[in-house]
């Protein structure tokens, strides 16, 4: 009588699948032939086949075991495997730091924390490096729970857990531990963002409580972004021992809910910003955010003050409260002519000008040490900033013993027409030109909402002032030039720049790297000419798109992209150095131009790029590559384009950015 199945598969051998032991190279691990016990044994079934590897009577190894496909149908190589961690571990600490300093992709690192005990070691710590959350709307509480819980204790999430119910919350606990214990990963942050999180009145309580909590364990924390603000988190923030950068939002603010910021001292890189009605620059709050700036003057390194035009002097009686003050860094040294010797940039926005502010301002920061500066909306009545800023280049320009710094300036051309009258609008601008002609040690400079005039008045293109075009020109290292707008509005028509113009911008500085501008659209092909001239060192190239409403609209969106591509390939000056060269036209051989935007849509321009990994892409999106071509008297030339996916970021508010985190983080190392 035949064996039952069971019992036939009982006495098949086990398959060894995978060892840790390792044996010597070229070793097959052979699959042993079972023994049937008696001769009227059924053939053996295809699961007891897939096993044991019999069929018809011929034993396979493990080396012939494949599938129809021809695929290994399990694999057992007795090969010598790499030992990867003692690999990792010669390698010195600094090139692990950099290997892991390019991973900037969460999952990936996260896997590779997964491989072994010393990587997890190494990844966590900048897994948990930078913690973002935000809460605009109710569906996006649970989210923000998601991300703080692993921070808290278990005790606080139990008190959490009791202040409210939510999706996100952790159902179950672990028993037998301690439940007040810190979690490591709460050690590790080093960077938190709190954007916006107004998720309505009635769920606004716990989500201050849970951004309450997680910052009480953040003790290791060194750069905070953050739009909510209390008394308890104001208090946690001022307990911060490491604290060196801080991006404060103080619209909506009672006076009580940022009072322990007072106690903030050795910072960095501070950011205050608010533009409501009742201005942070005002009254008891004007106190905190000075004695902020007191005690941080020594080690104060970028400082950006953004009000309401209407209001709000940072600067209010700064001689007379630093009298006052009793602290080791708020106290003006004899031997410094200014109180922030190690700033390096500032920016100022909305702030009111006025006598009082000139002279707090003069003994407060020495402007020509500082490398940048960023201005905008200034309420400048009398016209009284610039001038004495431009008063102050023109002293020291040429000199030896005070040599002027800044290489980064920022400066909002556009002012406010309701506020200022022709008169002043014309003296302001005036001011502004004559302070940048006033030095020529910058190398960027971006121009915003130059040159806006009246819609529907008639008035043809003013184009660029030849004021401003001079004052420009005598920057003959500048790299960056950008002539920047946030869009087009209504009631007003924004001046493009003419072939002559961009040529003449071209020519005068010989080491322009990036230009943004805008067009004339009817001339892109003469304008493409003027380009070519810099092909030499130009590398990107923004031209701000047309106002379609405006005219007909283009039949080709991407129209600056091809007219100056094929104004490149046409280069007849290339002719010449091919034939001494004697070879096909390659590009990065003759221009360095590797981009080229319209400000919605980038695209990269090289003579090939690498084959997508896959159907969709390279894994970043990337569309498939276009391709232009030229034929010229030595034959075809041909570069190759494609565009960069989502340029263009809509800020949405629950979505956090990190461009001032980056920023101080880079500072920071």
């Amino acid at each position: 009588m035949a064996t039952r199945r069971s019992a036939r598969l009982q006495e098949l051998p086990a398959l060894d699948v995978a060892h840790d032991k390792q044996d010597a190279p070229g070793q097959a691990a052979a699959v042993r032939k079972p023994k049937l016990q008696t001769p009227a044994a059924k053939p053996t079934p295809k699961r007891a086949r897939s096993l044991g590897g019999v069929v018809k009577g011929k034993t396979k190894t493990a080396a012939d075991a494949t599938t129809s496909k021809g695929k290994a149908q399990f694999l057992n190589p007795q090969i010598n495997s790499v030992d990867v961690n003692a690999k990792m571990l010669s390698l010195p600490l600094e090139v692990l730091s950099i290997i892991l300093d390019n991973i900037e992709d969460p999952p990936t690192l996260s896997a590779l924390g997964r491989t072994s005990k010393m990587c997890y070691s190494l990844t966590m710590p900048r897994l948990y490096n930078r913690i973002a959350v935000a809460a605009m709307f109710h569906a996006h509480i649970p989210k923000l729970i998601r991300t703080l819980e692993p921070h808290l204790t278990i005790a606080q999430k139990k008190q959490l857990k009791k202040e409210g119910k939510y999706k996100g919350q952790q159902e179950r606990y672990p028993t037998g531990l301690n439940e007040k214990e810190m979690p490591m990963c709460a050690s590790f942050v080093r960077q938190m963002v709190v954007g916006a999180a107004n998720p309505g009145k009635k769920h606004q309580y716990i989500v201050d409580r849970y951004i309450e909590e997680a910052l009480k364990n953040m003790e290791n924390l060194e750069i905070l972004e953050t739009w909510v603000m209390n008394k308890s988190i104001s208090q946690t923030i001022a307990s911060l021992q490491s604290l060196k950068a801080l991006y404060l939002y103080a619209e909506r603010v009672g006076e009580e809910d940022i009072s322990s910021l007072a106690h903030i001292k050795n910072l960095k890189h501070l950011v205050v910003r608010d533009h409501g009605w009742s201005s942070i620059f005002v009254g008891h709050k004007l106190n905190v955010v000075q004695s902020m700036l007191r005690n941080s003057m020594s080690t104060l390194q970028s400082l950006t003050l953004h009000t309401n035009s209407s209001y709000g002097n940072p600067f209010g009686d700064w001689d007379k409260t630093l009298g006052t003050s009793t602290g080791a860094n708020a106290t003006r040294k004899d031997d410094e002519a200014h109180d922030f010797a190690a700033l390096k940039s500032l920016s100022l926005s909305g702030t009111l000008i006025d006598e009082d502010f000139m002279r707090e301002f003069a003994k407060a920061i020495d402007v020509l040490r500082l490398r940048e500066l960023t201005l905008a909306y200034l309420n400048d009545q009398e016209c009284l900033f610039y001038p004495f800023l431009a008063s102050l280049a023109t002293s020291y320009r040429g000199t030896t013993d005070m040599p002027i710094s800044l290489r980064t300036l920022n400066l909002r051309m556009s002012d406010d027409h309701l506020r200022f009258n022709n008169e002043q609008l014309g003296a302001y601008f005036d001011a502004k030109c004559h302070f940048i002609s006033s030095f020529d040690t910058l190398t960027m400079l971006e121009l915003l909402m130059y040159g806006e005039y009246p819609s529907g008045l008639g008035l043809a293109n003013p184009g660029l002032s030849e004021t401003l075009l001079q004052a420009i020109l005598k920057h003959e290292n500048l790299r960056v030039l950008r002539f920047s707008y946030s869009g087009w509005r209504s009631e007003y028509n924004i001046p493009s720049l003419g072939p002559k113009t961009v040529g003449r911008i071209i020519d005068g500085l010989p080491r322009l790297r990036e230009l943004e501008f805008v067009p004339t659209v009817e001339h892109m092909g003469e304008i493409s000419q003027a380009l070519l001239r810099g092909g030499g060192h130009l590398e990107s190239v923004t031209c701000f798109p047309a106002r379609w409403d405006s005219g007909p609209r283009p039949d080709e969106p991407s129209e600056p992209l091809s007219s100056i591509l094929r104004a490149f390939l046409s280069n007849p000056k290339i002719d010449l150095i091919s034939q001494s060269r004697n070879k096909e036209f390659v590009w990065e051989d003759y221009y360095k131009l590797n981009r080229v935007s319209d400000t919605y849509q980038v695209w990269e321009v090289a003579s090939k790029f690498e084959k997508p990994r896959n159907r969709k892409g390279n894994g970043k999106g990337r569309t498939k590559p276009g391709r232009i071509q030229v034929e010229v008297a030595d034959g075809m030339r041909e570069v190759w384009y494609r565009l960069v996916p989502r340029t263009q970021h809509i800020h949405v508010g629950y979505d956090p950015d990190f461009k001032w985190v980056k920023k101080a983080e880079k500072e920071l190392r």
